[in-house]
Protein backbone atom coordinates (compact mmCIF):
# COMPACT_ATOMS: atom_id res chain seq x y z
CA UNK A 1 0.00 0.00 0.00
CA UNK A 2 1.25 3.48 -1.06
CA UNK A 3 1.92 6.12 1.72
CA UNK A 4 2.25 9.56 1.73
CA UNK A 5 5.13 10.29 4.50
CA UNK A 6 6.69 13.89 5.16
CA UNK A 7 9.80 13.96 7.24
CA UNK A 8 11.03 16.73 9.01
CA UNK A 9 14.76 17.59 8.53
CA UNK A 10 16.59 19.98 10.35
CA UNK A 11 20.76 21.36 10.66
CA UNK A 12 22.32 23.62 8.43
CA UNK A 13 22.60 22.89 4.96
CA UNK A 14 25.55 19.99 5.06
CA UNK A 15 23.35 17.92 7.35
CA UNK A 16 19.99 18.44 5.00
CA UNK A 17 21.87 17.80 2.02
CA UNK A 18 23.32 14.56 3.74
CA UNK A 19 19.77 13.88 4.18
CA UNK A 20 18.68 13.28 0.52
CA UNK A 21 21.09 10.32 0.29
CA UNK A 22 17.94 8.36 1.50
CA UNK A 23 15.46 9.99 -0.52
CA UNK A 24 15.34 7.15 -3.09
CA UNK A 25 15.19 4.42 -0.38
CA UNK A 26 12.49 6.07 1.52
CA UNK A 27 10.19 6.68 -1.80
CA UNK A 28 10.84 3.01 -2.40
CA UNK A 29 9.44 2.30 0.88
CA UNK A 30 6.46 4.37 0.63
CA UNK A 31 5.49 3.45 -2.77
CA UNK A 32 5.50 7.30 -3.95
CA UNK A 33 7.88 10.36 -3.74
CA UNK A 34 8.00 11.56 -0.24
CA UNK A 35 7.38 15.18 1.47
CA UNK A 36 9.99 17.48 3.09
CA UNK A 37 9.78 20.31 6.21
CA UNK A 38 13.10 21.54 6.48
CA UNK A 39 14.82 24.82 6.48
CA UNK A 40 16.10 24.20 3.49
CA UNK A 41 14.29 23.31 0.87
CA UNK A 42 16.92 23.76 -2.06
CA UNK A 43 18.57 20.74 -1.10
CA UNK A 44 15.20 18.87 -2.26
CA UNK A 45 14.16 20.87 -5.48
CA UNK A 46 13.42 19.28 -8.31
CA UNK A 47 14.37 15.95 -6.50
CA UNK A 48 12.04 13.30 -9.00
CA UNK A 49 11.17 11.35 -5.39
CA UNK A 50 9.94 14.59 -3.73
CA UNK A 51 6.89 15.46 -4.35
CA UNK A 52 6.91 19.24 -1.90
CA UNK A 53 9.04 20.63 -0.03
CA UNK A 54 8.11 22.87 2.86
CA UNK A 55 10.13 25.57 3.98
CA UNK A 56 9.48 25.41 7.92
CA UNK A 57 7.95 29.22 7.95
CA UNK A 58 4.78 27.21 6.98
CA UNK A 59 3.18 26.07 9.86
CA UNK A 60 3.30 22.59 10.62
CA UNK A 61 -0.42 22.31 10.52
CA UNK A 62 -0.36 22.91 6.63
CA UNK A 63 -3.25 20.73 5.16
CA UNK A 64 -1.01 19.43 2.68
CA UNK A 65 1.04 17.96 5.67
CA UNK A 66 -2.00 16.87 7.48
CA UNK A 67 -2.85 15.05 4.56
CA UNK A 68 0.15 12.76 5.36
CA UNK A 69 -0.07 9.21 6.06
CA UNK A 70 2.45 9.40 8.86
CA UNK A 71 5.12 12.62 9.67
CA UNK A 72 8.83 11.40 10.69
CA UNK A 73 10.84 13.15 12.67
CA UNK A 74 14.80 12.41 13.66
CA UNK A 75 17.95 13.77 15.22
CA UNK A 76 20.71 11.63 14.51
CA UNK A 77 23.27 14.22 17.15
CA UNK A 78 20.62 12.89 19.73
CA UNK A 79 21.53 8.42 18.49
CA UNK A 80 24.13 6.28 18.54
CA UNK A 81 25.61 8.71 16.45
CA UNK A 82 26.86 10.02 19.20
CA UNK A 83 28.90 6.99 20.03
CA UNK A 84 31.24 7.98 17.10
CA UNK A 85 31.05 4.91 15.30
CA UNK A 86 28.36 5.93 12.77
CA UNK A 87 28.67 8.37 9.41
CA UNK A 88 25.96 10.47 9.51
CA UNK A 89 24.00 9.03 6.93
CA UNK A 90 24.37 5.88 7.90
CA UNK A 91 22.35 7.50 11.50
CA UNK A 92 19.97 8.35 9.69
CA UNK A 93 19.31 4.87 7.80
CA UNK A 94 19.35 3.70 11.22
CA UNK A 95 16.67 6.36 12.82
CA UNK A 96 14.42 5.60 9.35
CA UNK A 97 14.44 1.67 9.41
CA UNK A 98 16.89 1.77 5.67
CA UNK A 99 19.62 -0.34 5.24
CA UNK A 100 22.51 1.58 4.74
CA UNK A 101 25.33 1.24 2.32
CA UNK A 102 28.47 3.63 1.76
CA UNK A 103 27.47 4.10 -1.78
CA UNK A 104 24.51 6.44 -0.40
CA UNK A 105 25.44 9.80 -0.87
CA UNK A 106 23.82 13.33 -0.81
CA UNK A 107 22.11 13.96 -4.07
CA UNK A 108 20.97 17.63 -5.28
CA UNK A 109 19.15 18.66 -8.19
CA UNK A 110 20.79 22.16 -9.50
CA UNK A 111 20.83 21.75 -13.37
CA UNK A 112 18.28 24.67 -13.49
CA UNK A 113 20.99 26.87 -12.20
CA UNK A 114 22.92 26.20 -14.67
CA UNK A 115 22.18 29.65 -16.68
CA UNK A 116 22.50 31.76 -13.65
CA UNK A 117 25.31 30.43 -12.49
CA UNK A 118 26.54 30.73 -15.82
CA UNK A 119 25.84 34.44 -15.80
CA UNK A 120 27.70 35.13 -12.78
CA UNK A 121 30.51 33.22 -14.29
CA UNK A 122 30.55 35.81 -17.46
CA UNK A 123 29.73 38.90 -15.47
CA UNK A 124 32.74 38.15 -12.81
CA UNK A 125 35.29 37.33 -15.95
CA UNK A 126 35.77 33.79 -14.18
CA UNK A 127 37.74 31.90 -16.83
CA UNK A 128 37.17 27.65 -17.30
CA UNK A 129 40.39 27.12 -15.11
CA UNK A 130 38.82 27.82 -11.89
CA UNK A 131 38.95 26.14 -7.92
CA UNK A 132 36.74 26.67 -5.14
CA UNK A 133 37.34 27.06 -1.75
CA UNK A 134 35.88 27.29 1.39
CA UNK A 135 37.89 27.79 4.96
CA UNK A 136 35.07 28.69 7.53
CA UNK A 137 31.23 28.29 7.57
CA UNK A 138 29.32 26.82 10.52
CA UNK A 139 26.70 29.64 10.71
CA UNK A 140 23.76 27.89 11.37
CA UNK A 141 20.59 29.83 11.17
CA UNK A 142 22.17 32.62 9.64
CA UNK A 143 20.44 33.77 6.30
CA UNK A 144 21.38 36.66 4.76
CA UNK A 145 22.15 40.67 5.69
CA UNK A 146 25.05 42.79 5.55
CA UNK A 147 28.58 41.85 5.41
CA UNK A 148 28.92 43.44 9.12
CA UNK A 149 27.12 40.90 10.38
CA UNK A 150 29.30 39.56 13.15
CA UNK A 151 30.29 35.99 12.10
CA UNK A 152 29.66 33.49 14.96
CA UNK A 153 30.90 29.96 14.04
CA UNK A 154 28.64 27.44 16.06
CA UNK A 155 31.84 24.63 15.66
CA UNK A 156 35.15 26.98 15.35
CA UNK A 157 37.19 24.05 15.73
CA UNK A 158 36.39 23.34 11.55
CA UNK A 159 37.66 26.19 10.90
CA UNK A 160 40.99 26.48 9.05
CA UNK A 161 43.26 29.47 10.09
CA UNK A 162 42.71 32.82 8.15
CA UNK A 163 46.63 33.36 8.14
CA UNK A 164 47.45 29.31 6.96
CA UNK A 165 44.19 29.47 4.10
CA UNK A 166 45.83 32.44 2.90
CA UNK A 167 49.48 30.96 2.81
CA UNK A 168 47.83 27.79 0.80
CA UNK A 169 46.41 30.46 -1.55
CA UNK A 170 49.39 33.24 -2.22
CA UNK A 171 51.28 29.48 -3.16
CA UNK A 172 48.48 28.50 -5.63
CA UNK A 173 48.43 31.62 -7.15
CA UNK A 174 51.97 31.54 -7.70
CA UNK A 175 52.29 28.52 -9.08
CA UNK A 176 48.95 29.21 -11.24
CA UNK A 177 48.42 32.16 -11.56
CA UNK A 178 45.74 31.94 -14.39
CA UNK A 179 43.66 29.93 -11.73
CA UNK A 180 40.84 31.75 -10.51
CA UNK A 181 39.72 30.93 -6.54
CA UNK A 182 36.53 31.86 -5.77
CA UNK A 183 35.91 32.09 -2.39
CA UNK A 184 32.68 30.35 -1.05
CA UNK A 185 31.71 31.88 1.95
CA UNK A 186 29.44 34.54 3.56
CA UNK A 187 29.86 38.48 3.43
CA UNK A 188 30.86 38.36 6.57
CA UNK A 189 33.13 35.67 7.15
CA UNK A 190 37.25 36.74 6.29
CA UNK A 191 38.31 37.70 2.77
CA UNK A 192 41.60 36.60 0.76
CA UNK A 193 43.63 38.49 -1.58
CA UNK A 194 44.07 36.57 -4.51
CA UNK A 195 40.59 35.31 -4.49
CA UNK A 196 36.52 36.34 -5.88
CA UNK A 197 34.08 36.19 -2.90
CA UNK A 198 30.77 34.26 -4.76
CA UNK A 199 27.76 36.35 -3.69
CA UNK A 200 25.75 33.08 -5.66
CA UNK A 201 22.69 31.98 -3.68
CA UNK A 202 24.60 28.74 -1.11
CA UNK A 203 22.55 26.12 -3.83
CA UNK A 204 24.33 27.72 -6.56
CA UNK A 205 27.52 26.51 -5.58
CA UNK A 206 26.37 22.76 -6.27
CA UNK A 207 26.31 23.77 -9.57
CA UNK A 208 29.29 25.59 -10.26
CA UNK A 209 31.22 22.64 -9.26
CA UNK A 210 30.71 21.04 -11.37
CA UNK A 211 32.61 22.76 -14.06
CA UNK A 212 35.73 23.39 -11.19
CA UNK A 213 39.12 21.66 -11.51
CA UNK A 214 38.72 20.96 -7.62
CA UNK A 215 38.33 22.48 -4.71
CA UNK A 216 39.66 23.08 -0.93
CA UNK A 217 37.44 23.04 2.24
CA UNK A 218 36.45 21.80 5.39
CA UNK A 219 33.87 19.68 6.87
CA UNK A 220 30.64 21.98 5.91
CA UNK A 221 28.69 22.25 2.66
CA UNK A 222 31.00 22.43 0.07
CA UNK A 223 32.24 18.79 0.95
CA UNK A 224 28.44 17.48 0.72
CA UNK A 225 28.05 19.43 -2.14
CA UNK A 226 31.32 17.53 -3.72
CA UNK A 227 29.73 14.11 -3.18
CA UNK A 228 26.88 15.14 -4.99
CA UNK A 229 28.20 16.29 -7.95
CA UNK A 230 31.10 13.86 -7.53
CA UNK A 231 33.74 16.37 -7.41
CA UNK A 232 37.32 15.40 -5.72
CA UNK A 233 39.05 17.67 -3.29
CA UNK A 234 40.90 18.11 -0.22
CA UNK A 235 39.03 18.19 3.01
CA UNK A 236 41.19 19.62 6.03
CA UNK A 237 39.34 18.23 9.40
CA UNK A 238 39.72 19.69 12.58
CA UNK A 239 36.90 18.95 15.38
CA UNK A 240 34.77 16.44 13.74
CA UNK A 241 35.54 13.28 12.31
CA UNK A 242 35.68 12.16 8.28
CA UNK A 243 34.52 9.02 9.34
CA UNK A 244 31.33 10.49 10.65
CA UNK A 245 30.38 13.10 8.27
CA UNK A 246 33.18 12.45 5.23
CA UNK A 247 33.30 10.75 1.49
CA UNK A 248 36.31 8.49 0.36
CA UNK A 249 36.87 10.09 -3.43
CA UNK A 250 37.96 13.54 -1.22
CA UNK A 251 42.00 13.62 -0.27
CA UNK A 252 40.87 14.03 3.73
CA UNK A 253 43.53 16.04 5.66
CA UNK A 254 43.99 16.44 9.88
CA UNK A 255 47.15 17.13 12.00
CA UNK A 256 47.40 13.92 13.28
CA UNK A 257 45.90 11.68 10.85
CA UNK A 258 47.15 9.81 7.80
CA UNK A 259 45.49 8.10 4.96
CA UNK A 260 43.51 5.96 7.38
CA UNK A 261 41.46 7.26 10.34
CA UNK A 262 43.33 6.62 13.89
CA UNK A 263 40.60 7.07 16.67
CA UNK A 264 43.30 6.46 19.73
CA UNK A 265 45.08 9.96 18.09
CA UNK A 266 41.58 11.75 18.08
CA UNK A 267 40.57 14.63 20.25
CA UNK A 268 37.44 16.78 19.75
CA UNK A 269 39.08 19.66 22.08
CA UNK A 270 42.89 19.60 20.72
CA UNK A 271 43.72 22.81 18.70
CA UNK A 272 45.66 21.81 16.36
CA UNK A 273 43.53 19.20 14.56
CA UNK A 274 43.27 21.47 12.09
CA UNK A 275 46.30 22.94 11.46
CA UNK A 276 47.51 21.32 8.96
CA UNK A 277 50.71 22.58 7.19
CA UNK A 278 49.31 24.76 3.94
CA UNK A 279 52.62 22.99 1.93
CA UNK A 280 50.47 19.58 2.48
CA UNK A 281 47.55 21.44 1.15
CA UNK A 282 49.18 22.46 -1.82
CA UNK A 283 51.12 19.66 -2.36
CA UNK A 284 47.60 17.33 -2.56
CA UNK A 285 45.99 20.23 -4.33
CA UNK A 286 48.24 20.30 -6.89
CA UNK A 287 48.25 16.41 -7.64
CA UNK A 288 44.55 16.71 -8.33
CA UNK A 289 45.01 19.97 -10.42
CA UNK A 290 47.87 18.50 -12.34
CA UNK A 291 46.36 14.74 -12.72
CA UNK A 292 42.54 14.58 -11.78
CA UNK A 293 40.84 11.59 -12.00
CA UNK A 294 37.17 10.59 -11.16
CA UNK A 295 37.25 8.38 -8.41
CA UNK A 296 33.99 6.29 -7.05
CA UNK A 297 31.97 8.46 -4.03
CA UNK A 298 31.39 7.13 -1.12
CA UNK A 299 30.66 7.36 2.68
CA UNK A 300 34.53 7.38 4.80
CA UNK A 301 34.37 4.62 7.36
CA UNK A 302 38.26 4.63 7.74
Amino acid sequence: MMKLNTYIVEGGVGKCSSFTALVDKLTEKAGQPIQVYTPYVQCFANNPNVKLAFEQTIPLGDKRIMASDNIYYSEPYKSNFQFGNQHLIEAYCNLHDVEFDTSMVPKMFTDHLKPQVDKWKTDNKISEDYILVQFTGGQSGWVGGAANTPYNNTNPGRVYPQWLAQTVINTIKQKYPKCTIIDCTLPNEPAYAGTIKCNLHWSGLHELLKDARTFIGIDSCLQHFAASSKKRGIVIWGSTKWTQFGYTHHTNLQFHMGSKWNNNKFDANDPRNIMVEPEKIFNCFEGLYENYKEKKVRCAKE
